[in-house]
């Protein structure tokens, strides 16, 4: 009886511990909101690795490469940023190749190589990457070329490239994010001789094209009025010879879709950053500001001069920059990217090796 009575009271204490648990928990509609994304990302790693890749290119001396020993061909790293949505490390290099690695960082999932013969925008220097879908990727160069990556068939393709419009001759540009409100992307800009820092934010614009087909009908329109008239004069019917029955025309508007609009990408806003509050020593640091890298992290942009060893925390809606002092490990590092809500510098660019990155925070 005892036993008994201790096995229903355990039971009931479950039971309401459960009803309490869905009541204060999991009835939350945030909470609710980040599981979802929680199963949401783990689909998308599962689908994404499951997608059959284009093995890693085999060098001439030895046919059957290990996946692992082809990190060694990531040299001169400019950009790393880490997707936690598809599981993966994606890297841009100095001679223009991009690479996806696996998460735990021991074998090349993916390799692109990104020409410059026979582009009208050559690639420059990459000053940021920053994944937007788990399809998609955008990367910057420094003289403004926005280049994008896109993930077709299982393999990652690079599309057509675009000059930001609004660049001014005396913006010195980097790091690259996305505001996922508004779509914009937000570059920082320091200008050319002066101490003024802002963030660029860059939309998406559809530019209108007259097609050929408008000038045509806008030419025909005359022409048929006259024909008219004469027709109403002579008393006699003109045939259309380019008369379409509807059944044929249906099938031309079936093989003939509209095309897509045209669209550039142009600075839609400047926005000024101040630096009043920060601390005389900070202050000092500052004007000598070249920073790399951009991270964003709840709500914040984090910004690293690695030359002068301060990680700048700038509110954009504030319109406000502050800094600190970083450790001494992260000089010479040539950019910044977020893995696990952690900021890590890039303090070793040759080869890429987790033993490479150091942790900022």
């Amino acid at each position: 009886m005892k036993r008994s009575y201790v096995l229903y009271t355990t039971s009931f204490a479950v039971l309401v511990g459960m009803i309490l648990c869905y009541v204060f928990v999991f009835s939350d509609k945030e909470i609710q909101r980040q599981i979802s994304a929680t199963f949401d990302k783990i689909d998308i790693q599962t689908s994404h690795q499951a997608t059959p890749l284009p093995p890693v290119e085999a060098s001439p001396d030895d046919e059957d490469i290990d996946t692992t020993d082809a990190l060694e061909q990531i040299q001169n790293i400019d950009e790393v940023y880490y997707s936690d949505t598809i599981g993966a490390y994606l890297v841009l290099t100095d001679n223009r190749e991009f690479f996806e690695v696996s998460g735990n960082a021991n074998r090349v999932i993916a390799s692109l190589q990104l020409e410059n013969e026979g582009q009208t925008l050559k690639l420059s220097e990459f000053i940021g990457m920053r994944m937007i879908t788990e399809t998609k990727i955008f990367a910057v160069t420094d003289k403004g070329v926005l280049v994008t990556i896109e993930r077709e068939g299982g393999r990652w393709v690079e599309q057509e490239r675009k000059a930001i419009a609004g660049i001014r001759p005396n913006d010195r540009l980097f790091g690259l994010g996305f505001d996922q409100t508004t779509e914009r992307l937000i570059i920082m800009n320091r200008e050319s001789g002066t101490t003024d820092v802002e963030l660029l934010y860059i939309e998406e614009r559809i530019t209108e094209v007259e097609t050929e087909e408008r000038d045509e009908a806008g030419q025909r329109d005359e022409p048929e009025g006259e024909s008219s008239a004469d027709d109403e004069a002579t008393g006699e019917e003109t045939i259309d010879v380019d008369a379409v029955a509807p059944e044929d025309e249906a099938l031309q508007t079936e093989a003939e879709p509209d095309p897509e609009p045209l669209s550039e990408w142009a600075i839609e806003s400047r926005k000024a950053l101040t630096t009043t509050g920060m601390s005389a020593s900070i202050q000092q640091k500052f004007e000598k500001f070249r920073g790399v890298g951009l991270v964003e992290r709840q709500g914040r942009i984090y910004v690293l001069d690695s030359e002068e060893l301060v990680l700048y925390t700038i509110n954009p809606n504030e319109g406000t920059m502050n800094g600190q002092m970083v450790t001494p490990r992260v000089y010479g590092s040539t950019g910044m990217f977020l893995q696990d809500n952690e900021i890590f510098a890039i303090v070793r660019p040759d080869v890429f090796d987790l033993d490479a990155f150091v942790s900022v925070d």
